[in-house]
């Protein structure tokens, strides 16, 4: 098993996490999987532009904070399949090998954040989100933004119907799936599921950093529920850990967000990029995750 990461309190900050974190064994090969949530787009320096990748996601932090090596392959747009067996197509044409190839007999810790993409979760709230603005900014009626919002989703795969358990059963089989295979290539690597971080709270509450509507809200913090009882279900068949993070306090509407609101399109000078990502972790969010990473794992 990995050897544990030691919490040293009494050790000097490292810059990054308000924890210090020393690794009982510098070195040691960690593998980063998973989608845009782990991947980190919209924080600055981007390493990669076809996923998205940032230096300051968590994989970075807490492999810098630990003295850890690191292979990042974590891709925005990702989903379970392209962890698991299926190469994945980027919007600039390349393909990326499948993400469960980094993985190697020295792999000795594994995050695994996904599970989004498969049910379109975020992709969902951003279309919903661009009809709304353009519904506001424009004063259209109903159809009309129902038009703009089916524009919107043509980046992000369409608008996701409600999931139903089926959905989530795939996605659980999916992660058991992940963590069995990363066991075979890696008998002695500990798997960490991580959790999405969340833009609603439990009672779906939105402002205007998030410009839902009700139903919709609702549906969209209970797709979240689903996937995070999914992915507890699978950490539990599979014999990997847990990685839960805050919630409520740190939501798309606090003061204090982890995650990014909608960021509309309907300007002048309109940004794609910043378009999709909303929605996303911020770098605060990333440095909590990677804190609640090396608290568990110390």
């Amino acid at each position: 098993m990995f050897r544990p990461l030691v919490i040293a309190a009494a050790a000097a900050t490292v810059a990054g996490l308000g924890t210090a974190v020393a690794a009982a064994q510098p070195g040691a090969q960690y593998v980063a999987l998973g989608s845009s949530y782990a991947a980190g787009p919209g924080i600055a320096p981007i390493i990669d532009a076809g996923c998205a990748r940032s230096a300051q996601n968590y994989p970075h932090q807490l492999a810098t904070a630990a003295g850890l090596s690191l292979v990042d392959v974590t891709c925005s747009g990702a989903t379970t399949a392209n962890i698991l067996d299926t190469p994945q197509r980027l919007h600039d044409g390349r393909s990326v090998p499948v993400q469960l190839d980094a993985v190697t007999a020295d792999t000795r810790l594994v995050t695994v954040t996904i599970g989004g993409n498969d049910l379109r979760l975020v992709g969902t709230m951003i279309a919903q989100s661009c009809g709304n603005s353009a519904a506001q900014a424009f004063s259209l009626p109903t159809p009309a933004a129902d038009a703009v919002t089916g524009v919107c989703a043509l980046g992000g795969g369409g608008v996701a119907a409600p999931s139903v358990d089926t959905d989530y059963g795939r996605v659980e089989q999916s992660l058991v799936r992940i963590a069995d295979a990363v066991h075979a290539k890696a008998p002695g690597a500990r798997v960490l599921f991580v959790d999405y971080l969340p833009v609603l709270d439990r009672d779906a509450t939105t402002c205007a950093a998030v410009p839902l509507q009700p139903k919709q809200a609702t549906a969209a913090r209970a797709g979240y529920d689903g996937l995070l009882a999914a992915t507890a279900r699978a950490a539990r068949s599979a014999g990997a850990d847990l990685i839960q993070v805050p919630d409520q306090t740190h939501t798309a509407c606090a003061p204090d967000s982890w995650v990014t609101g909608f960021t509309t399109p309907f300007t002048s000078k309109p940004d794609i990029a910043a378009v999709m990502g909303s929605y996303h972790p911020t770098r605060d969010g990333m440095t909590a995750v990677a804190e609640q990473i090396a608290t568990r794992i110390g």
